[in-house]
């Protein structure tokens, strides 16, 4: 499979217009940052005076890769090929640390499905966000956040590692609506039901959400929005994988049963935060869900749910990044 793809990055304001539609906001990011990039100086004892808003901004710009001119090929998975034995290595150019928005996709609607690429270690790993659209908004925000706080703080990310943002993968229902009415793409698909595991059109609405009426689709893996993360994840052969949904539930590992890789990425999770875990139950059926599906392709996955529909629990959720970087499948939970 292959995925057409942009990858131009925007200049370096890209990232502050999704945070200006909320001033408060964007002054707290500011204020996040800040405050990592003092508590490294003090860590290393150093002693410096914090960065003016000029300097941070500055230091996002010098942060920020070059810009990547159109590409109007797939990108391709890496495919080795033997060097002769009489032919000198050649050491491969190493990855830009940073890459985006890369376009995977687009929406029923044609709206772009844009990834953010930060790193570029052996290790693939993915947060996904939005998959409910304007309902479950504040994931999105949370998204977006950690990507300002990412281009700010690249040292945040291991040399091992490769983590990919996926802001928003339902940006229909994010421009149709903040209510339950923004919850489903074009089509009136609930994203998070479409996924060939477990997939059933409907299900028992008994302890589920029912506030109007959703589908799973007309077949597993229906939707176009679907079909361009599948693609995505397989390409690039994500190893763990973080789904972002609101509200309250908890974290669920993926997997039905869910598998040992995904419940030691919930356990190590929980640890760091105030996330139910094991979950709350409410006696739903879940079919067709992104982090079975990923389960059943061997990748550990997990859905957090934010703690309610407005807030983004960014201080929590910086906590659960640095887990979820460092989190190593074939070492024992500390």
């Amino acid at each position: 499979m292959t995925i057409p793809t942009s990858t131009q990055i925007d200049s370096p304001d890209y990232i502050p217009r999704h945070l200006t539609k909320n001033p408060a906001r964007g002054l707290l990011i500011v204020a996040i940052t800040l405050s990592t990039l003092l508590i490294s100086g003090c860590s290393s004892g150093q002693s410096a005076s914090p960065p003016t808003p000029t300097a941070l901004s500055a230091q996002l710009e010098q942060n920020s890769h070059p810009k990547i001119t159109e590409e109007t090929t797939a990108l391709p998975l890496p495919i080795a090929t033997p060097t002769p034995a009489s032919s000198p290595t050649i050491a491969p150019t190493p990855s830009p640390f940073l890459r985006g928005p890369i376009v995977i996709g687009t929406s029923v609607a044609g709206r772009e499905l844009e990834v953010f690429q930060f790193g570029s270690g052996d290790s693939q790993r993915m947060i996904v966000a939005g998959i409910h659209g304007g309902y479950e908004g504040n994931t999105i925000r949370l998204a977006d956040e950690l990507i300002q706080v990412l281009t700010a703080k690249p040292d945040l990310i291991p040399p091992t590692v490769t983590l990919y943002i996926l802001r928003s993968l339902n940006p229909d229902g994010e421009a149709r609506s903040e209510s339950y009415k923004g919850r489903t793409n074009e089509n009136l698909v609930d994203l998070n039901r479409n996924w060939p595991a477990y997939w059933q059109s409907t299900w028992p609405l008994e302890g589920c959400w029912t506030y109007t009426y959703v589908s799973g689709g007309s077949h597993p893996a229906s939707e176009p929005e679907t079909r361009a993360l599948m693609n995505f994840l397989l390409t690039y052969r994500i190893e763990a994988l973080i789904s972002y949904h609101s509200a309250v539930l908890g974290i669920f590992p993926g997997g039905q049963p869910p598998d040992p890789a995904s419940i030691s990425l919930a356990e190590a999770i929980s640890k760091v935060s105030d996330y139910p875990y094991p979950p709350i139950e409410t006696g739903c059926q879940y079919t067709g869900q992104l982090i079975d599906w990923a389960s059943l392709q061997g990748i550990a996955a997990v859905d957090i749910e934010l703690t309610n529909h407005e807030d983004t629990d960014l201080w929590q959720n910086l906590k659960v990044l640095e887990t979820f970087l460092t989190w190593d499948q074939a070492q024992p939970n500390p």
